[in-house]
């Protein structure tokens, strides 16, 4: 079976079959590669033998999935799948090319970012300071532009807080089966250390007070990182920083659905993807306010600056008067009376 089969197992059982042998996968990726397969699997795609696999049925499966209603970025994702997959059964001398490498490839939608204004964000912020237990997480996404895993699995040996920094290292992720892992940061480049605001570091040193009074209230949970038990009221010594009032992990969908799109909707503000928003907004205001791309790049952990300038292209359109100015000012400067 699966990579060391015959050529003439069909597609969809060889898709399925390859993925047992994934180990590296991050339990999101996982999830959504065993929808992707079973969906393979069921289409007509999924009965061909991998030696009669042509470019060419490989793009009427994207024509199929684009006319039930996916999106163009959804069949994209599914090539990238059929891509990996069926490079290792050529590698494997399964078949004598991939026809993924011929195919054309769904061409990825450019989405308009819904970002909200700096007094959306100022808006929210100010009541989730009055209202909300998780404003200290929210501050801190706007103030880094870290991913919610990734502030989610911060820890504090990784927060400096006399040097004003936080490294992220690890991103916390959800299993299907329960509980939860810290596992290396999105992209290569998402191991980086950003530079604190006098803001968030106030807000962490809260934390930090808070958490030692919850711990001298608590007995110490013996189970610790293995603790399965809903409603434990123990103290679990994790090191994490945003944390339940048990120092156990806090849920990101939780943090959605109960606190931030309720809170969203009674102020009037776009709620859709808003906690990945922050991440978006941070790298709009920062390049509004004249940061260097670079600087911008390295706090987001982007691959490149070419990256994040064509993510937020729209931050800059509204500079042309920035540099219309500066120009004035040197020719001012710099020209005989």
């Amino acid at each position: 079976m699966g990579l060391y089969s015959s050529p003439r197992e069909r597609l969809g059982p060889y898709l399925v079959d390859w993925l047992t042998r994934q180990t590296r996968l991050a339990p999101k990726t996982r999830r959504w590669y065993d929808v992707m397969a079973a969906q393979v699997k069921r289409d007509p795609l999924g009965g061909i033998p991998l030696a009669r696999l042509t470019p060419r049925a490989l793009e009427s499966f994207y024509a199929r999935l684009l006319a039930s209603g996916c999106s163009s970025t959804t069949a994209l994702h599914y090539h990238r799948l059929l891509h990996k997959a069926l490079r290792d059964a050529e590698r494997q001398d399964l078949i004598m090319r991939s026809p993924a490498t011929e195919a054309e490839a769904p061409r990825r939608a450019r989405v308009r970012l819904d970002v909200w204004t700096e007094a959306q964000t100022l808006l929210f912020l100010s009541d989730a300071k009055a209202s909300s237990p998780h404003y200290p997480l929210y501050l801190f996404l706007v103030g880094t532009g870290v991913r919610i895993g990734e502030a989610l699995g911060v820890t504090w040996r990784d927060v400096d807080l006399q040097g004003g920094t936080v490294t992220i290292a690890q991103a916390l992720q959800r299993p299907k089966g329960g509980g939860f892992v810290l596992r290396d940061p999105k992209t290569r480049n998402g191991a980086r250390t950003i530079a604190l605001s006098e803001e968030v570091l106030t807000s962490l040193r809260e934390i930090r007070a808070r958490q030692r009074q919850d711990q001298l209230r608590r007995a110490l949970c013996p189970a610790g990182a293995d603790c399965r038990q809903q409603h434990c009221e123990a103290w679990h010594a994790l090191d994490l920083v945003f944390t339940q009032v048990t120092g156990k992990p806090l849920h990101d969908n939780n943090v959605r659905l109960r606190d931030l799109y309720p809170m969203c909707k009674r102020l009037g503000l776009p709620w859709r993807r808003a906690l990945h928003g922050f991440r978006h907004a941070h790298g709009s205001y920062l390049i509004q306010r004249g940061v260097s791309v670079k600087v911008v790049q390295e706090r987001l952990g982007h691959a490149t600056a070419a990256f994040t300038l064509g993510t937020y292209v729209h931050a800059l359109r509204g500079m042309q008067g920035q540099a219309v100015a500066a120009v004035s000012a040197m020719l001012k400067e710099g020209m005989p009376a």
